[in-house]
């Protein structure tokens, strides 16, 4: 077989990859022009995420449609038409100069909703993988979908909430946010479950998400800035979520049988979290650094490393079908 031909035969692979080299060409644009911030929110929002949820999709189409041939030009032709809408964002691009930021801040919650129903299949196998090397007799790990349910549909309404109703509706509903996902928290605090690193990224990444709804909510209730709170839900929550599913899906479909992320990627997740905490919690403290330069240092750090982990993986293993 041809070197490359594992790594293209399924789309899930370039899309994965390509995602994180976005990723860190948007967190290094600030280094390119100080004047870069359209740049930098475009690229993440409008590249990087539909190229993450690209490969969400493809991953599943197979064990879907029980397809069993190669889907290297369905890659080629999807990845052209990503290319294709990329365009579409010159135009969108007029409306960042009104500096109306709603439409904006909107579509962080709409892609945080994304993440919630894309990642409970893969908090379902995270759960009963931890399992399996347990001492417990034929246990069962089955998230709470009326959680989910709940955490995704508050979302929607709060993502409303920002564009048309009043301010204080607003911060009820961020409130209600990040309660929700607080609550979805009990399903893994376990022993058995927190023990495993895979499992852990899954707790931080919502706990993330939870703190960033609940400041929100304060600082609408209290009159304070919002500027920052959402930066804890993108970078914790939103690329934590895409994060934990390519690490998974990735080694999942590649012929994996034991659930353990890389060594460079269990340096990445830390590093992710950190870029969170940075430039929220601790910006404060030294705003000339960790509001862009330490931030986006570590979140180009975490996408190159797992580039560093992830292509010969893909390059030396063939796709697999659910192993499950």
């Amino acid at each position: 077989m041809n070197k490359r031909q594992p790594f293209f035969t399924h789309p899930m692979r370039p899309f994965f990859t390509a995602s994180a080299l976005l990723a860190a060409v948007a967190a290094l644009s600030f280094f390119a022009s100080p004047n870069a911030i359209i740049l930098h929110r475009q690229i993440f929002l409008e590249f990087m995420l539909p190229a993450a949820y690209g490969g969400f999709l493809m991953a599943a189409m197979l064990e879907w449609t029980g397809y069993q041939g190669s889907l290297k030009n369905t890659a080629f032709l999807l990845g052209a038409l990503l290319m294709l809408l990329a365009a579409f964002t010159v135009f969108q691009t007029a409306y960042a100069y009104t500096n109306d930021l709603n439409l904006l801040r909107a579509q962080v919650h709409l892609n945080m909703a994304a993440v919630m129903f894309v990642s409970f299949r893969v908090s379902i196998f995270l759960g009963n993988e931890a399992l399996k090397e347990c001492r417990l007799k034929d246990p069962v790990f089955i998230p709470n979908m009326v959680y989910k349910n709940i955490a995704i549909t508050f979302l929607l309404l709060y993502a409303a909430a920002e564009l048309w109703l009043p301010l204080q509706t607003a911060a009820f509903a961020a409130l209600a946010v990040g309660l929700v996902l607080l609550a979805k928290l009990r399903e893994l605090h376990h022993h058995e479950l927190l023990r495993k690193h895979y499992v852990r990224t899954c707790y931080w990444l919502q706990l993330l998400g939870a703190a960033g709804y609940l400041r929100i909510g304060f600082a609408k209730l209290t009159g304070q800035a919002v500027g920052t709170p959402p930066h804890l839900i993108t970078l914790g929550a939103i690329f934590g979520g895409v994060m934990m599913v390519w690490l998974t899906a990735g080694l999942w479909h590649s012929g994996f049988t034991k659930l353990n992320y890389p060594r460079l990627c269990r340096i990445a997740v830390p590093c992710l979290f950190l870029s969170a905490l940075t430039r929220t919690v601790w910006v404060k403290y030294a705003p000339g650094w960790l509001l862009t330069a330490i931030p986006a240092l570590l979140l180009a750090t975490v996408f190159v490393l797992y580039l560093f982990a992830f292509i010969p993986i893909f390059n030396a293993h063939a796709f697999t079908d659910d192993p499950e």
